[in-house]
C-alpha cells in the first residue's frame, strides 16, 4: 500500500478568536466552539420554561454553564473518529435508510401469493389374471 501525500490539511486551519473588539478573552476559542455556544444558548433561552431547565435556579449555570459545556463537548470529543455531529448524523442515516438495497436503490418488498393447486393422481393396479 503506497501512501499519497496531500497538503490540503495545511489550508484547513481552524480560525481562532483571541479577542472581541478590545475585550481580550481569557482563553482562545474557535469559530466552531462559538457557534455551538450560541446555538445551545438560544436552545436554553427557548426552552427555559420547560421542566428540566425550569428547575435550574442559577442564571450563571443555566445561561453560561450549559452552553459552555455543550461547546466544549462538541469540539473535544470524538466517537469512532468522528465529531459528535457526524456520529449522530451517521446513526440517523443508519436508522432511516432502507436496509434492503440493490444498486443503491431501495428494494420494495412484495408479498408473494402462492397458489396452492393440488393434483391428485389416481393409480390403479392392473394385474394380469391367470
Amino acid at each position: 500500500m503506497k501512501k499519497i501525500r496531500s497538503y490540503t490539511s495545511i489550508w484547513n486551519v481552524e480560525k481562532v478568536i483571541y479577542a472581541i473588539n478590545d475585550l481580550k478573552l481569557p482563553f482562545p476559542i474557535t469559530f466552531n466552539q462559538m457557534t455551538w455556544f450560541v446555538l445551545s444558548l438560544f436552545f436554553v433561552i427557548f426552552l427555559a420554561n420547560v421542566p428540566p431547565l425550569s428547575l435550574i435556579e442559577g442564571a450563571l449555570l443555566k445561561y453560561l454553564g450549559i452552553p459552555g459545556f455543550t461547546a466544549w463537548f462538541m469540539s473535544q470529543k470524538s466517537f469512532d473518529g468522528k465529531k459528535p455531529v457526524g456520529f449522530i448524523r451517521s446513526i440517523y442515516r443508519y436508522y432511516t435508510n432502507p436496509k434492503v438495497i440493490y444498486s443503491e436503490k431501495k428494494v420494495s418488498e412484495q408479498k408473494v401469493v402462492m397458489e396452492v393447486n393440488v393434483t391428485y393422481v389416481r393409480s390403479e393396479m392392473l394385474g394380469l389374471s391367470n
